[in-house]
């Protein structure tokens, strides 16, 4: 049976939102983040903005530098999950296989649909126009034989567009394509390869199998098999990474013991998704610490058993942070890395056995609602800030169930 994937990528979604709410910033130059005299970084920006260079992940003082006529705005991540909820529904209508990799962007496996749907084109169109008339946002879809086409098709694709690639034609549709634009070629290997005169994915193809193995050992035969648009999930060569660690730096320099214990919470549990989803567990975690004169110190400790637990991770580093931490000194950013990492399934306690199994199992329900409808759906009340918790009893509406 034909793989049929789609990829769905909704149109600037923070500012589409937004947009909704407040149609006055429709057609302006908008910006969700924050202050832009703050440290913050730019999570969406509307496509009047990035024509003066503005993107994801940009320092927000750098985009306004850019753009100093931009409406900013700090974001309502609440109502953006509103929102990612009502898509996934939509998207649930025409495949029961749903993969939601963010708040707004997910792959639909249509394989084996086609007596309900019709052609994959048919049903990527009806999505389309479904997702416009009951949301009022805009997304682009990419449809072909694999997730990596799938997904550099929607791109393509933008804004508000369909991109279908016929089967047999995946490699002849990434060929003019530059190397950067594959999954997993990064600022690193895009220079190495341009160096052999492969700029562009065709090269990579021309190049070949065995010679791409020769030279890169597993990984050339991840590149070859990519460049040939085929997903390789199955067999093919996935670089292990040699830790984990998420990091962020405060708006304004603090010294509130309490907020960098939220901070040190919300970091582990990243950290610790990051570790189950790729079934892997930490022996090694540690604090990364830089204070507002821009000192930085780096601490590790090793683990008596390798764990992928947010609290166990979540402890660790706070016994680092009390540690180690000058409380003379405010702190400017905040970091914890999971290392030394493994596969093998190590054994458990037999007394402690029981209780960790039943915190796997909450763990995983968890990250399974993270999936569906991001990272931030599901957090330790740790890492919340203050009031945002209704009082028990209360009336605190989508929280309280």
């Amino acid at each position: 049976m034909l793989r049929q994937i789609l990829h769905v990528d909704m149109d600037a979604f923070f500012v589409s939102v937004e947009e909704l709410e407040d149609p006055s910033l429709k057609g302006k130059a908008v910006i969700v983040g924050g202050d832009p005299d703050g440290r913050g970084v730019v999570a969406a920006a509307s496509y009047e903005a990035r024509k003066f260079g503005i993107h994801s992940a940009q320092p927000l003082r750098t985009a306004r530098r850019l753009c100093p006529h931009a409406i900013f705005l700090r974001g309502h991540h609440e109502k953006y999950r509103e929102y990612s909820e009502k898509i996934y529904r939509i998207f649930s209508e025409f495949t029961p296989v749903v993969e939601m990799v963010s708040i707004d962007e997910a792959y639909l496996d249509l394989t084996g649909c086609e007596r309900l749907h019709g052609s994959a084109f048919r049903v990527a169109d009806g999505l389309i126009r479904k997702v416009k008339g009951r949301t009022g946002l805009n997304c682009s879809v990419g449809v072909s034989t694999s997730h990596l086409v799938s997904k550099i098709a929607s791109d393509q694709a933008k804004p508000h567009g369909m991109l279908y690639v016929l089967p047999g034609y995946e490699a002849k549709f990434l060929a003019p394509l530059p190397v950067r634009r594959m999954p997993g070629i990064g600022k690193v290997t895009e220079p190495e390869l341009g160096q052999l005169g492969m700029t562009m994915i065709g090269d990579l193809q021309n190049f070949g199998f065995d010679a791409l193995k020769r030279r890169f050992g597993k990984y050339g035969e991840w590149l070859y098999t990519k460049s040939q648009g085929q997903d390789i999930d199955a067999y093919a060569y996935q670089e292990e990474a040699k830790s984990i660690s998420h990091e962020t730096t405060y708006d304004k320099d603090t010294a509130d013991l309490e907020e960098i214990e939220r901070t040190l919470s919300y970091l582990a549990q990243l950290v610790a998704r990051r570790l189950r989803d790729s079934g892997l567990f930490a022996r090694t975690v540690g604090l990364k610490l830089r204070y507002s004169d821009f000192r930085t110190i780096t601490r590790d400790v090793t683990l008596g058993e390798p764990t992928h637990l947010d609290s166990v991770i979540f402890e660790n580093v706070l016994q680092l942070l009390e540690s180690n931490w000058n409380r003379r000194l405010k702190v400017r950013l905040l970091g914890v890395r999971a290392s030394n990492l493994e596969k093998a399934v190590f054994q458990l306690n037999l007394l402690e056995a029981p209780q960790k199994q039943k915190l796997d199992r909450i763990l995983d329900a968890a990250d399974k609602v993270r999936r569906r409808f991001g990272f931030d759906a599901v957090r330790l009340a740790r890492s919340l800030e203050p009031g945002s918790i209704p009082p028990k009893g209360g009336k605190g509406g989508k929280e309280d169930r």
